[in-house]
């Protein structure tokens, strides 16, 4: 059972998190039990049983440790919860949090705090635990994990217990970030678990005098030698290399402010984080934290520059981690599918896709919560796409209360937006208002600024939808989410934007398109060429009709033929999406 944990360990992306120095066996040194190596094996290494008999294994791992007397054990097992809660979810803590074995065990019965409150308190009684016992690499794990509580789940007062004071719900990515921080400090801290904190500052002194005294010769030693994963880092052959277990620790981090990022709404730092993890971690890196830096690449790449260029690098990291069986990178080509797929009014297609996603979620409830309102979201806009307003709305309307009930606020800014745009495309602006509102009040409460800027721009075009009356009204929000929506939105949304900007002053009686007909043609144009590289064959009929009635105002005929053939090229493949070859580009994908 050991040698096949190891191996399956590995797969599961977590190899070496918790190993002690110069010890080969992760097992022989935290597991001196049988049953905390089932808690791990049903625990970390995402064994089909561990969902189902998690809890169970995970009451008789506390009990085996509180017999052995074993802290150090008690807290890893701790921690073991805390990913297995992360990753895929449960339904139910009954047996985990409510044990009788976990010191505290009273929080978890009888309270009616929330599966994600509960688990709000494992990890805080794993970090203290952890602290007392001066398990660094533990705390810089468990600060890991705070912070990605932080990112995913808001915050509620825990009025069942502790000090009454209201906590802010606020996802903020400073928070977020102020956690990472920590960690990296403990994570410079690389000494022995268990031995005392270093003071700070020795561990970077220690490493710059090594640095001083090796040679330059030494730089280029390795290249004949046979490189391991302690010899990432190994920079001018110092003598004391870090360990590729803490170096995984700092690569994660760089993941969760990817993630942190991503969240907030900054694309240039999402990049600048991934492309960090993929550079300067990757030999230390889990195989499946290596391979989310490259999707979230692709995903930055596919926004910013089109699916031509992501599918091409999806190819390449499909064969570099063809070994991950049920990864994220099929989770990601169906994104890609998918949203191409509406972009090309293919939506055969995209409700095949659709299913797909279906088929990925567990049918467990609580488990697979954000891929279950992942594809819950695309089926709804599938729907809109097809001009199915009242089937659209009733799957948004279940997905708002499936995300009500797993207490998955942040999602919840998004089905708002959905529901606003579906009254916004069935030509019921007034009904979308409430409903875009409610999302810009939910992203400024999470610090969402990019889905917020999302929001205000639909709000821009729910106003405008009301009548040219209120061009100046939408004009005025467009442009407080101008610079977010340029600086930071892909191709679509700045494609958006411009649109709406261009229709905000073609509705304005005040404006004169002779005067400065580049106020309105500029905006036009770039919003063409970026909806051209997106195949989105809707929108840039919209951009190309709106040029052609610029150009018949200016009396520019030929310019206004140009831009009318372009009009009708999208319209005529935006209405036989056959013509596209979609059924060779799913036989191909799928």
């Amino acid at each position: 059972m050991g040698e096949g944990g190891r191996e399956r360990g590995r797969e599961g992306g977590r190899e070496g998190w918790f190993q002690q120095e110069g010890d080969d066996s992760l097992w022989g040194e935290i597991i001196p039990y049988e049953g905390v190596g089932l808690c791990w094996l049903g625990c970390l290494v995402g064994h089909p049983t561990g969902l189902g008999q998690g809890p169970h294994i995970t009451g008789h791992a506390w009990a085996g440790a509180i017999k052995n007397h074993d802290d150090s054990c008690l807290a890893y097992s701790m921690a073991a919860v805390c990913d297995l809660l992360f990753d895929k979810g449960v339904s139910t803590t009954t047996g985990m949090i409510g044990s009788t074995y976990l010191p505290g065990g009273d929080i978890g019965r009888g309270s009616s705090l929330s599966t994600q409150q509960q688990l709000l308190v494992l990890l805080k009684k794993s970090l203290k635990s952890a602290e007392s016992l001066k398990l660094t690499r533990l705390v810089a794990f468990n600060r890991l994990a705070l912070a990605k509580f932080d990112l995913k789940r808001v915050k509620r007062s825990l009025v069942s217990f502790g000090p009454k004071a209201p906590i802010k719900l606020r996802s903020c990515p400073i928070e977020v970030c102020k956690e990472l921080r920590l960690s990296s400090y403990l994570l410079s801290e690389f000494g022995s678990d268990g031995s005392s904190f270093l003071a700070d500052g020795i561990f970077s002194t220690a490493w710059l005098n090594s640095l001083q005294k090796s040679e330059l010769p030494s730089i280029m030693s390795s290249e004949n030698g046979a490189k391991t994963n302690d010899d990432a880092f190994y920079f001018a052959g110092q003598p004391s290399p870090i360990p590729a277990c803490v170096l995984q620790l700092a690569g994660t981090s760089y993941l969760l402010k990817c993630a942190s990022w991503e969240s907030y709404g900054s694309s240039p730092l999402v990049r600048l984080n991934a492309l960090v993890h993929a550079t300067c971690f990757a030999d230390a890196a889990s195989t499946t934290d290596l391979c989310q830096a490259y999707v979230k690449l692709i995903q930055h790449m596919a926004m910013f520059k089109g699916y031509k260029e992501a599918f091409t690098a999806l190819k390449f990291v499909e064969k570099k981690f063809s070994s991950l069986s049920g990864s994220r990178i099929q989770l990601l080509k169906l994104q890609l599918l998918h949203d191409r797929a509406l972009h090309r009014g293919q939506l055969k297609l995209a409700q095949q896709v659709c299913n797909e996603f279906g088929v990925l979620a567990s049918s467990i409830s609580g488990v697979d919560m954000d891929l279950k309102a992942e594809a819950s979201l695309r089926h709804a806009r599938t729907l809109l796409a097809a001009n199915q307003f009242s089937e659209a709305a009733s799957v948004a309307y279940s997905l708002f209360c499936m995300c009500h009930k797993f207490n998955m606020q942040v999602e919840n800014a998004s089905v708002h937006l959905l529901l606003a745009e579906v009254h916004k495309k069935s030509g019921n602006a007034v009904s979308g208002l409430p409903y875009a509102l409610a999302s810009l009040s939910f992203c400024q409460s999470f610090n969402l600024d990019l889905l917020e800027a999302s929001a205000t721009l639909t709000l821009a075009e729910l106003w405008l939808s009301l009548g040219a009356g209120q061009a100046k009204r939408a004009l005025m929000l467009l442009y407080r989410s101008m610079p977010i929506l340029l600086g930071h939105g892909g191709l679509e949304l700045r494609a958006r934007a411009n649109i709406a900007l261009a229709k905000c002053h073609l509705s304005d009686s005040s404006f004169s398109v002779f005067a400065d007909p580049g106020v309105v043609l500029d905006p036009l144009g770039q919003a063409a060429d970026e909806l051209q590289i997106l195949e989105y064959h809707e929108l840039a009929a919209e951009a190309f009709y709106l040029m052609a009635m610029v150009y018949n105002m200016l009396g520019r005929t030929e310019d206004r033929e140009a831009a009318a053939a372009s009009f009708k090229e999208h319209l005529t493949s935006l209405n036989n999406p056959e013509t596209s070859g979609w059924k060779s580009t799913l036989t191909h994908h799928l």
